[in-house]
Parts: C-alpha cells; structure tokens; sequence
C-alpha cells in the first residue's frame, strides 16, 4: 500500500519526494494531485498553477512532460516497494489527470476522519475521547503543509485553509483539556499559541482562563492588557464585549453571581468551573 504526505513536506512511502524530483515545477504538479486523491485535476488547473495568467506556448507539452516524470517516479517507488503497489497510480482522466485512491494510505484523509470523530466527541461532552482523537490527530503533522512546494494562485489557498483547519483543531484539543482540569498542563501551549496568533481573540481568552484557573490571576490579566494594547494600536479596536466579560468575571468572580450572563453562550461551558 502506498503512503502520500503532504502535511508537511510532500512524502511517498515516508520519503520525501523532493529528494527525488527536485525541480519544482513537477512537484508542484504532484502537490495538487495529492491534495485530490481519487478526483481529476483539469489540465487547466495545472497550467495555472504552474504559470499563472501567462502560460508559455508550450505549456500543454511541458506538463505532459513532468506527467511523464511522475509516472516514472511511481513505476520506480513500485519497483522497489516490498508489496505489490499498482505501477499505474497516475492516469489520465478527464479534464486532466487523477491519482488513484485505492490502495492508498492519505495522512491528510486519515487527519480530517480523526478531526470530524474529535469534534463530535466535543460537542456531545465526551471530553477524553475528543482530546485523544485531536491528539492523534495533529501528531499527523510533520511541519508546514507542502513545506518544499513553491505555491501558485491555487495552491496558496489550499495551504492556508489547512493552516486555519490545524488551528482550529489544536484550539478544540485545548478546549478538551481546559473541560477536563488541565490548565496547568495546558499553559506553555498556550503561551506559544499567543505568540504566534497576538490577535486571536479565542486562543486568548483559552490563555486567559488556563492561568486564571491555575491560580495565576495577575498572568491572567497581563495577558488580556497585552492583547488589548496590540488590538488598539495596530488595528485601532477596542477588545469585543466576549473577552472583556471574561476579564471582569475573573476580577469580580462569585459563583452565584450572574456576571457570566454578559458572555456568549458558547463561553458558558468554558467558564464552568472558572474558579
């Protein structure tokens, strides 16, 4: 069975391919086959990829070209592959070209099953088994995803959607544990998570309440004053009424009080517990 990664750089078989394609243009043409197993990618697409608006006169020939690369890169991973994988993974098919599914192991299929059970297991309350399907699910990443592909006008946009989809994943991860009493455990994660995103209003609120609940109210409040002051002078915004109900229920916080009220809904569950 053969094994595609492109959550990170580009893999087959755990290898990765740009230690055996190193143009890059050929690899960006497997990039976007392997973002579609099982679909055509049209000519079209590839060509755009490739060059854009300004496609040379020999644009359909040259793809053909690296096509012709990928073919024999495949028939040269089934050659020497222990079991018997399926020389012909690349056919034509139109519009364009397909990658063969079956018989195909897919970290980024096997990624998006896990992240759908995860969230479901969130949603329905079942906080551990949600933490442990997030968890295998984003040990699935190597690095950036197509880390070694120089993306054009249709392939950036695929990248960053699988950005946003891994970090959205960590924050349901982190939500998980925050449900469960991890706070502490959660704290250095979280830390870098703010770095990283200063203006993420969700991740925030996350760091606010892991230190909050880890006894760390004066870290707590640091961390809303320093998201307040990047908000205001670089895009000259106020915080939003979510995050400063939750930095006044944590100066003012009385178990029966109904200072939670002014939150969202969905922040209700989050604070459950806050003290």
């Amino acid at each position: 069975m053969m094994k595609f990664g492109v959550l990170g750089a580009l893999t087959i078989n755990d290898v990765e391919v740009a230690g055996i394609l190193t143009a890059p243009k050929p690899r960006s043409v497997l990039a976007m086959l392997m973002l579609e197993p099982g679909r055509a990618v049209s000519t079209a697409s590839l060509i755009q990829e490739l060059w854009d608006e300004r496609p040379p006169r020999s644009a359909a020939t040259t793809l053909q070209t690296y096509v012709l690369q990928l073919r024999r890169m495949f028939r040269d991973i089934s050659s020497r592959a222990d079991s018997h994988s399926n020389p012909d993974t690349l056919v034509t098919r139109v519009p364009g070209y397909l990658l063969k599914a079956e018989e195909v192991e897919h970290d980024l299929s096997a990624y998006e099953t896990l992240v759908r059970q995860g969230q479901k297991c969130l949603e329905t309350g079942d906080n551990e088994q949600a933490d442990q399907l997030l968890s295998r699910a984003l040990q699935l990443w190597r690095g950036a995803p197509l880390s070694d592909i120089r993306p054009g006008p249709l392939l950036y946009p695929q990248i960053c959607g699988l950005e946003e989809s891994r970090l959205a994943a960590t924050e349901m991860h982190i939500e998980a544990n925050l449900r469960l009493g991890r706070h502490r455990e959660m704290q250095s994660e979280l830390t870098v998570l703010v770095g990283t995103y200063p203006l993420h209003e969700s991740i925030r609120v996350k760091h606010m309440l892991a230190l909050f609940r880890s006894g760390r109210l004066s870290a707590a409040l640091d961390s809303f004053h320093e998201y307040r002051g990047r908000l205001v002078s670089e895009l000259g915004l106020e915080p939003s009424p979510r995050i400063r109900g939750l930095q006044q229920a944590m100066l003012c916080f009385d178990p029966m009080a109904d200072s939670l009220a002014i939150l969202d809904r969905a922040d209700t569950d989050v604070l459950t517990n806050l003290s």
